[in-house]
């Protein structure tokens, strides 16, 4: 090879090799604008903690494993610090004729954060520990405590106890 083909190639080498990495600068500056609108896109428009408005989806199918209907679910208020919203549902296995000894109640309070969740359940069990009903069941999942309720000797309160667990509740003790 002539020294000026090798010169032609060795200047083209370095042109491509110069492109290459001007190419590479772009696309990296690229990504580098693009990147704060994907994060931007990302987030949710609101807080993850999400307020309880309806029966949950976890209370009508623990009703429905354990053989009940939900006859009702109304909003109550909650004075609790860090408790955004509360709905009491009632679930019975004939919502024509609820008796009070198959009717369970289950109160669904959603909170702001996890640290109220847990504080509002640690000043629950410290001040209600020794009146506590016989028959009375609390479970959270997410940031969501369920408090469930019913007769004496009602099985239900555990079917639905159960369910919860399946759907993925923690019981707490």
């Amino acid at each position: 090879m002539s020294k000026k083909k090798k010169q032609e190639s060795h200047t083209e080498s370095r042109k491509s090799e110069s492109s290459n990495k001007a190419f590479a600068v772009v696309i990296i500056l690229l990504l580098l604008g693009i990147m704060p609108i994907l994060v931007w896109a990302t987030i949710p428009e609101t807080s993850t903690y999400t307020s309880v408005t309806t029966a949950s989806p976890m209370v009508v199918t623990a009703a429905e494993s354990a053989g009940l209907k939900l006859c009702s679910s109304n909003a109550v208020p909650v004075k609790v610090s860090g408790a955004q919203s509360a709905i009491l549902s009632q679930l019975s296995p004939d919502c024509n004729a609820p008796t009070p000894s198959t009717t369970v109640q289950v109160l669904t309070v959603g909170f702001t954060s996890t640290e109220a969740q847990n504080a509002a359940l640690a000043t629950a069990l410290d001040t209600y520990q020794n009146a506590m009903p016989a028959n009375i069941a609390v479970y959270t999942s997410g940031y969501n405590v369920f408090v469930i309720q019913g007769a004496p000797n009602n099985p239900a309160v555990e079917q639905v106890g159960d369910s919860l667990v399946e759907q993925g509740a923690v019981q707490v003790i």
